[in-house]
């Protein structure tokens, strides 16, 4: 086959119509990849599952005054309690407290509460409630 009749060849219409087809199943599955993993992040970050549902050992965490929510979040990833800093640092960003600061002190917490009852209690919202499953 010579080089011009190559490119009649991979110029029909049979072959473009290829191609494109080709290139569209390509993009459905970039696409399909793409929200696939957004919500896979999503729910992730914004569920409520425990660290480990059947522990109910009490864990101490002690909150200073001023301290960030970057370094309580390491201190609660350090104790076992929640799954990903960066994750409590966005749920805590999504959720009613936003503006509020945690509040100093000493807390026990148990590797069955999820991380909404662990915010709220650092915010002083509500008093500590296990999660049972």
């Amino acid at each position: 086959m010579s080089l011009s009749e190559e490119k009649k060849f991979f110029h029909s219409e049979g072959w473009q119509l290829f191609f494109r087809t080709l290139s569209r199943v390509f993009l459905i599955c970039a696409i399909f990849c793409i929200f696939y993993g957004a919500y896979f992040v999503a729910e992730q970050t914004f569920s409520n599952q425990p660290y480990n549902a059947q522990s109910h050992k009490k864990v101490t965490v002690i909150v200073t005054q001023n301290e960030s929510d970057e370094k309580v979040a390491e201190t609660l990833v350090s104790k076992k309690l929640i799954y990903g800093k960066t994750r409590f640092v966005i749920r805590k960003y999504f959720s009613k407290y936003k503006d509020k600061s945690f509040i100093s002190g000493t807390y026990e917490f148990t590797q069955s509460q999820g991380m909404d009852d662990i915010m709220g209690i650092l915010c002083g919202d509500h008093v500590s409630e296990e999660i049972i499953q």
